[in-house]
């Protein structure tokens, strides 16, 4: 799927475009510039703008972190509805990681997928690790131990979800919880 790229420039002016060479052109060795990649030019001439775009529907953010400190993985979901948070979710996976913060992404997903499920309710599962959809639609082949638990785990739920790739770290504001929560559930085992 082609991208779109867009830059906000510190003097007021903005750029749209298709080709990440032009925009490159456009922003390198200029002071205050920002720039962003897009799946739609809805999306790119919203962060221009400055408005927050609500997305329609029930969509499900979910995370995983890891820490070397710790064996586990930390895990959180993040159910949004018109843009209304309705539903949290958040801790560290029950058994050490096999895949550091792969298991923590796995298992939001997972749960993620038990809450549409027993609410009986279709939803988008908004991830920004890949393996999170290619694995419970079958692009991806299950030669771990963890994408074979998980893809046996979600095996009779998947069918509440799509899926959604989003682009971590970068100022979406329920993928960035979701991480700061998935985070948070490590530090707070490491306290206890």
């Amino acid at each position: 799927m082609p991208k779109i790229y867009a830059a906000k420039f510190s003097d007021g002016t903005h750029w749209i475009g298709d080709t990440w060479l032009e925009c490159e052109k456009l922003v390198r060795g200029t002071s205050g510039s920002k720039y962003k990649s897009f799946a739609k030019i809805e999306d790119a001439k919203a962060w221009i703008s400055g408005k927050k775009q609500i997305k329609k529907g029930l969509r499900i953010y979910v995370d995983g972190s890891f820490m070397p400190s710790s064996e586990y993985a930390g895990w959180s979901w993040i159910a949004v509805e018109n843009g209304v948070e309705i539903a949290c979710e958040s801790g560290k996976t029950p058994r050490p990681a096999f895949s550091r913060n792969i298991d923590g992404e796995l298992y939001a997903a997972w749960k993620a997928m038990e809450f549409l499920a027993k609410k009986k309710r279709k939803g988008v599962i908004c991830h920004d690790y890949e393996g999170v959809k290619c694995w419970a639609t079958g692009e991806w082949k299950t030669n771990s131990a963890v994408s074979q638990i998980y893809v046996n785990r979600i095996a009779e739920i998947k069918v509440w979800a799509t899926f959604e790739k989003v682009t971590g770290h970068s100022g979406d504001e329920w993928n960035d919880k979701a991480d700061r929560l998935a985070k948070a559930a490590l530090i707070e085992k490491k306290k206890k």
